[in-house]
């Protein structure tokens, strides 16, 4: 009788588990906006039109940062990749939580979505 093995091994394992729980993570960062957006807008007491720039500065920055992603992935291996877009996306998450204004908040959004642009293609 074969032996049933698991093709990955326990590390393999953990290494698909973080990937998905991390993909989770970023994509639900890119929905949390829409529900946010209106209590953002009250606390920062900026208009709706200023409001949106928080969503538009995230897709407009994916849209630079995928396509390069798939230069560096053809360069750098899978592991910095994957530590650089989480570093990246837990840097602009910090920012954008203790962020004291809009501008602040805006930057934090920017370096959150060039993580979550890395990571979407991995």
């Amino acid at each position: 009788m074969p032996d049933t093995e698991t093709p990955f091994g326990p590390r393999e394992q953990l290494a698909i588990w973080l990937l998905l729980i991390s993909a989770f993570v970023v994509i639900l960062n890119e929905t949390v906006m829409g529900v946010a957006l209106p209590r953002l807008m009250e606390d920062l007491r900026i208009s709706a039109a200023a409001g949106q720039w928080l969503t538009t500065v995230f897709l407009l920055t994916m849209s630079v940062v995928i396509p390069i992603t798939g230069m560096l992935i053809q360069r750098v291996r899978t592991r910095p990749l994957f530590i650089t877009a989480m570093s990246l996306f837990t840097t602009g998450t910090l920012v954008s939580a203790l962020a004291p204004g809009f501008g602040v908040l805006l930057v934090g959004r920017v370096v959150q979505a060039g993580g979550t642009a890395i990571m979407m293609p991995l």
